[in-house]
Parts: structure tokens; sequence; C-alpha cells
């Protein structure tokens, strides 16, 4: 087990790809903080699976656009576990609108989550690194839009973009306190609210992915156990691409618009 007895915050961890990092961090030997915020059902269903896997979980609610509910998050992560070896800023929405369309509150909505919120949870939690002096690692969630430009996806791919260079930024102030900082970036992964939206996702974008089939969570565990356990130690400020190969060409499906429609 490479994370034996770690103790790892994982945001949006309630369903998804935060539900399968939430679990395949608990195989590797992790105790598990499931954070969420709308899905408390969700997120009670993945604290007993990890549970049944013999290790410790508490789900918490808290907002992460809300520093005072990432405060409250972190304060009750410490009376639990006493500590945080490793966070996952894995929450965020899509919020996909033409540019022309987007109001204020359109791109505050996510801009406060995907950015904001990556950015608060990652200092609250340092905080707590830099007092043990024992480092850590923190591990950002991005996507392939951080590289390149989506229609619809203005306020996203910003939030995705900026997380680029925050990563580098925390990996640089961070470093002298031993605490890693790197993202991953996903490409088309199959889950719930994309799978909603169009039921054909698999087959649309399984021809435009040079691994030939689209991603699962599980395929995004992989990277992240590397960079939460102690065999990526010399690694920081990294972005690491997760996705089939899609960034090599970034060929996207014709109806890449029209199954994005319905996810907000």
């Amino acid at each position: 087990m490479r994370l034996k007895d770690k103790v790892c915050l994982i945001t949006g961890a309630s369903k998804g790809i935060g539900r399968g990092l939430a679990l395949g961090l608990a195989k590797e030997g992790a105790n598990v903080v499931v954070n969420y915020n709308t899905d408390p059902q969700g997120a009670k269903q993945v604290e007993m699976d990890i549970e049944s896997l013999g290790r410790k979980a508490i789900s918490v609610k808290a907002d992460v656009s809300q520093y005072e509910e990432i405060d409250l998050m972190v304060k009750k992560t410490i009376e639990k576990f006493g500590r945080i070896d490793v966070l996952v800023n894995n929450a965020g929405v899509v919020g996909l609108k033409p540019m022309m369309d987007i109001t204020e509150e359109d791109w505050d909505s996510v801009l406060d989550i995907n950015l904001r919120g990556v950015f608060f949870c990652s200092q609250r939690v340092a905080r707590e690194m830099i007092k043990r002096q024992v480092g850590g690692k923190i591990i950002n969630n991005s996507s392939i839009w951080s590289w390149a430009g989506c229609p619809g996806l203005a306020a996203y791919c910003s939030s995705k973009g900026g997380m680029t260079l925050l990563t580098k930024v925390m990996a640089l102030e961070l470093a002298p306190y031993k605490i890693n900082v790197n993202a991953i970036a996903p490409g088309a992964i199959e889950v719930e609210k994309f799978t909603h939206a169009d039921p054909n996702l698999a087959n649309t974008w399984s021809s435009y992915i040079p691994w030939g089939r689209i991603g699962k969570p599980e395929d995004v565990l992989g990277t992240v156990v590397f960079l939460a356990s102690n065999d990526s130690e010399y690694v920081t400020g990294q972005t690491f691409y997760v996705d089939g190969g899609i960034v090599c060409q970034l060929k996207v499906p014709p109806s890449i618009d029209e199954y994005h429609k319905n996810v907000k």
C-alpha cells in the first residue's frame, strides 16, 4: 500500500472522478475525508464504501467557494485525524454557455469554485502542513481545456488555465516546506453528469481519442496515487495530461457543443 495511513482530503468526492479517487486512495491504504456540497447521500455512500475497505473516512459538507466553510472543513479533518497529508482539489463546475451570454453571476460561479476554491483550500491546508514540518502533497484536478480553448467554455477554460499557473506558483512558494504541488489534466472522462447529457458519450468520443476509448475515473487514479505517494518526492509544479493522447492532436467531436448544452 503506497499511501498506508496517509490522511487524504478530497473535495467534490461524492461522485464522478472524486468518488473514484476517494475509493482508489483508500485501497492504497489512505484514510479519506469525503467533501461534498449538494449530495450528502452520495458522500455518505462513499464514506461507507471506504470503511468497508478497512479504512477510516468522514464526509464533510463545504462549499469551496466560501472560505468560512473551507476553514470549518479543515478544522473537522484535524479534529478527526490530527493532520492532512494529501489535498486533492477535485471540486469543479463546467458552466457551459456562449461567451456573449455569460453574466457576471455565471462567470463568478465557475471561477469561485474552480480557481478561488482551489487557492483557498490549498492555502488553508498548506498552513496545517507547514505547522507539522513534514511536507505534504497538493494535487489539483485541471483539464485538457487548460491547454486549449473550447467554444462555450470561456469561464471553465479560464479557470483551468489559471490553475496551471497557480499550480506553478504554489509549487515555488511551498517548495521550502517540502510540499509538492502538481496538477492532473483529464480528457474526456465517462462520469455521471456527462453521460446524463449524452448517453452516447463514449461512442461519440472514442474515435477522437488516440487510445481508442473514452476515459474512466479509474484511469485518473494511477497518476494521482503517484503524485500522492513518496514516489513523486522530486516532482512539483507539473501538469500531467491523463487523456488518452487527445492533446497530441486535439481533435474533438463536431457535436461537442450539442452534448454539452445540458451540462451545467
